[in-house]
């Protein structure tokens, strides 16, 4: 067979191949140097398969061309992605998993190990949240572990965004054009920005959770009270909830402000309940007490109880300086030397006045005041709540008008300011209606925290929080008490009212045996052993004048009277709280 004639070489089919016979090969080039075709270079460290120098090309093997291969460049090479694209695909691998994106690198055994430690952390941590999730939730109760948490997010920030950068510096091209070299640093800009925001606001909250803690229940820990009790809290929350079956928590707001800024005596109580906890089965009993309640007594075998033999009264059921909500403020000032070894003097002589009258031993106490209130749900975006009647909006039945009115409809999503005067509005409401609606905001409040709600406005919540919140719970208990928050979400509620007139409660002489049974009987409802020995201190028939002298306080109850009626239905000795708080307009 002779010589077939030589010919330019062209690029397709009819260059290549002849009819009949199979592919060949192209002319064998001369091994030497062929100038650049404009194809940019391969990623530092990096070499061509094909192709060296980065001036021009020096081909080592020679080129086969197939009909059927992927489209050619002119050159007859395969066609490949570009580099560059390339490049901002491992970049964006290292934002998904950091060091994934070094594996075509000579830096190869960092992004293995990178990768390595980041999979085996994350599905350590997911294993333990998931083993259980609220021993996990304990971490944001522990201001040290927060605080630490800080810290190691801020640094995996730094490191991640650092591998991001490092990754498109060792992978990208050496020579780029100016439109590459900004689209490079705006892909490497926008994903470390995509994966820093979450740490960066994971580490705040963690911040803000720990001066939250430190703040409301650290100073706890140096404290002295007189009533609360003593816990062993190095050990399980079950093993602690076993050994207490039952926790008593008095939950108060005061009508302190900052418009009003009374002096510690003049502080009073209006609204007062005992959430009364299983703690096996997380079912809570919340027990209110009206803030004009005369005669309050004390334990037994109290202190208080040998100073005021009677109860806390002037012998007149009619006082008002000598209601209920006045013990927080005027006890501690009328006998000091009593609360000398207390740093919560007014809240400790409450929850003897509680414990006197309920017959339970008030472990913890939590008080929020007029702008906590406001500032939590205003926090937390507001809450939503059955309105059964119209509600005046600051009145008052000295004859103050209102400014507006909080209009009936079920699930009214009210701002902190509206919800405020929805719980504390007496302007044409009976004590019952008032009660009443104090526990439904707590419900909506109790309800309304869930995840999303608490992730999303966490720092407006803890500082709302931080700024209006006082209690006696040590911070050793946190965590078991997080523990404890996770039964009642899942446990029944239901409520006790003693309201002037109603299943025989007169405020002005009230029968502490019978407000005992009551509280034992919605216990026992719930399952639950009642207190064993109610702590009845008997109560003398106070003296009352044939006709009472009137006092300028709008909420006091004269003997022989009874409330207004607006309509309100009458409560009853137990109420289920979804029930009670359920959209059921006055008629």
């Amino acid at each position: 067979m002779g010589d077939e004639p030589q010919g330019p070489l062209e690029d397709g089919y009819d260059a290549f191949f002849r009819p009949g016979s199979a592919p060949r090969r192209a002319a064998e080039p001369r091994r030497g140097f062929v100038p650049d075709d404009g194809g940019e270079d391969l990623p530092d460290g990096e070499h061509d398969a094909f192709n060296d120098d980065s001036q021009g090309r020096f081909e080592s093997e020679p080129t086969v061309v197939n009909p059927i291969a992927a489209p050619t460049t002119r050159a007859g090479t395969p066609q490949r992605r570009h580099p560059f694209t390339i490049s901002l695909g491992w970049t964006a691998l290292s934002a998904v998993v950091p060091g994934l994106g070094l594996l075509p690198t000579r830096r190869r055994a960092w992004g293995l190990g990178l990768a390595s430690a980041y999979v085996l952390g994350l599905l350590g941590l997911a294993i333990y949240v998931l083993r259980d999730p609220f021993e996990a939730a304990k971490i944001a109760t522990r201001p040290t572990a927060l605080l630490t948490l800080c810290v190691a997010l801020v640094v995996l920030a730094l490191l991640w965004s650092t591998v991001i950068v490092g990754t498109h510096l060792l992978t990208r091209p050496r020579r780029l054009t100016g439109t590459q070299r900004v689209a490079g640093a705006v892909a490497v800009a926008v994903l470390t920005f995509v994966v820093s925001t979450p740490l960066a606001v994971a580490a705040r909250y963690s911040w803000d959770q720990a001066r939250l803690v430190q703040n409301v229940f650290g100073q706890n820990d140096n404290r002295k009270s007189g009533t609360r009790p003593t816990i062993n809290t190095n050990t399980s929350s079950d093993e602690v909830w076993k050994n207490k079956p039952r926790l008593n928590l008095l939950l108060v707001g005061t009508d302190q402000s900052s418009v009003r800024n009374y002096s510690a005596t003049d502080v009073s109580t209006d609204t007062m309940m005992v959430a009364s906890i299983d703690t096996q089965t997380g079912n809570m009993v919340l027990i209110q007490v009206p803030r004009n309640m005369a005669n309050t007594p004390f334990p037994p075998d109290s202190e208080l109880a040998k100073v005021y033999p009677n109860g806390f009264s002037s012998g007149r059921g009619d006082d008002a300086q000598y209601f209920a909500n006045a013990i927080w403020g005027h006890v501690p000032a009328e006998h000091p030397d009593l609360f000398a070894n207390t740093d919560y003097p007014g809240a400790d002589a409450l929850k003897l006045g509680m414990q006197g009258a309920l017959g339970l031993k008030i472990d913890y106490f939590v008080a929020l005041n007029i702008d906590g209130l406001v500032g939590l749900i205003d926090a937390m975006g507001g809450v939503k709540l059955n309105v059964n009647e119209r509600i005046p909006v600051a009145g008052n039945s000295e004859g103050k008008r209102p400014t507006g009115y909080i209009e009936p409809g079920p699930d009214q999503h009210l701002s902190g300011y509206y919800a405020m005067w929805y719980a504390r509005s007496r302007s044409a409401s009976t004590d019952f209606s008032r009660m009443s609606r104090q526990s439904c905001v707590i419900k909506a409040v109790i309800d309304q925290a869930d995840p999303q709600t608490m992730l999303t406005r966490y720092e407006a919540i803890a500082k709302a929080g931080s700024n209006a919140v006082s209690t006696d719970i040590p911070s050793d208990m946190l965590p078991h008490l997080v523990d404890l928050a996770s039964r009642v979400k899942d446990g029944k509620l239901s409520r006790v009212l003693f309201v002037h007139g109603s299943n025989g409660y007169v405020t002005y002489d009230p029968d502490f045996e019978m407000m005992q049974r009551r509280v034992s009987q919605a216990i026992a409802d719930l399952g639950a052993t009642p207190p064993s020995m109610p702590l009845v201190t008997p109560t003398p028939t106070p003296s009352v004048t044939a006709t009472p002298t009137p006092t300028p306080t709008p909420t006091v109850t004269r003997p022989g009277a009874t409330p207004s009626s607006t309509g309100t239905p009458t409560p009853k000795p137990v109420e289920d709280l979804n029930d009670a708080c359920a959209y059921n307009p006055v008629k």
